[in-house]
């Protein structure tokens, strides 16, 4: 909306309180910025004072009125001086009658003739009190300004801290997930341990009492690094039907210097069946080897991956290498 300087009705209607707030934000800027816009403002602002001294203000508007400038004790000294005016005025104009009935003379030209006939005393107290409505009119204007903007900033930090607030309940969200999926991977690495200890037991509990105690039957197999998933030439481990455990010797290069090792072992298909960790490499025959025991009733016929990672000395995981072989039962 373009707003111009010498609407007075437009001015009007904003000081009644009848514009949109975006039409009220446009004007005070208006305002604050320009002089003599202001002044226009101020002028419009006396006339309404005098239109409700003179009670020529319509209903409607005189109530607007009142909640508006009523409210502010600066303006109900501007209303109490201009019914003192108008009090003034008339009994000024009725001494000046003389034998001649003057012409008629409007009330603006009664108060300019009221201000000549005043001493030099009364005019200089009458300026300054105009001179105070005009300052204090102003000071309302430019204080609304200046509340509007405070106002505008108090909305800008609460949106910051609720940015700020939508922020953190992410990061709780993100680390609740993280807690959900550790938690998930201990309760997954117990039942593990559990089937490796329920396996031990019943082969302690199907020992023959009365004979010497049998040593389990271990499968072993050895896996170098090196072979890839492709490779025609994969290792082989073969299950008898008696075989309790598996004994699997990863080899190591000898520049793999970790602190500790940690294994996953997983189906063709990516399914994990078997991990451990805090494994370390120990020197065999010249070589290192990570040494690697699980019961064989976890393992069934087909293709494995088991991948191995290493543990720097500043706990940070790395990968090692993967190694692929195949599961045959006779």
């Amino acid at each position: 909306m373009a707003i111009e300087p010498n609407n007075e009705t437009l001015i009007a209607r904003y000081l009644l309180g009848e514009l949109p707030e975006e039409q009220q934000v446009e004007i005070e800027d208006r305002a604050f910025q320009d002089k003599d816009y202001l002044a226009s403002i101020t002028a419009v602002e006396n006339d309404l004072i005098d239109e409700y001294v003179r009670n020529e203000l319509s209903e409607t508007d005189r109530r607007k009125f009142e909640d508006r400038f009523l409210a502010s004790a600066e303006r109900r000294k501007r209303v109490e001086f201009a019914k003192a005016l108008t009090r003034i005025v008339p009994e000024y104009a009725f001494k000046q009658k003389t034998a001649l009935a003057p012409p008629a003379v409007s009330w603006r030209e009664s108060l300019e003739a009221f201000f000549r006939s005043l001493n030099p005393v009364a005019k200089f107290a009458m300026a300054a009190v105009i001179l105070l409505v005009l300052v204090g009119g102003a000071w309302l204007v430019t204080e609304t300004l200046r509340l509007r903007s405070q106002f505008t900033t108090l909305q800008a930090e609460n949106q910051s801290r609720q940015n700020e607030r939508q922020a953190l309940e992410q990061q709780v969200e993100l680390q609740r997930r993280r807690n959900e999926e550790l938690a998930a991977r201990l309760n997954e690495e117990k039942q593990q341990r559990e089937q490796s200890d329920e396996s031990l037991r019943q082969l302690s509990e199907t020992r023959d009492a009365t004979s010497p105690p049998a040593r389990p039957v271990v499968a072993s197999l050895t896996l170098l690094p090196g072979i890839s998933r492709g490779a025609g030439d994969k290792p082989t481990l073969a299950l008898t039907s008696d075989a309790r455990l598996v004994r699997l010797q990863i080899g190591v290069e000898p520049e793999e210097q970790y602190k500790s090792f940690a294994v996953d072992l997983r189906t063709v298909a990516g399914q994990r069946i078997w991990n451990r960790e805090n494994l370390t490499a120990r020197n065999r025959g010249g070589a290192r080897a990570i040494g690697l025991t699980l019961p064989a009733t976890v393992l069934k016929p087909g293709e494995y991956e088991l991948s191995l990672r290493g543990v720097t000395e500043g706990g940070r995981s790395e990968d090692v290498g993967f190694y692929y072989f195949n599961v045959n039962k006779k």
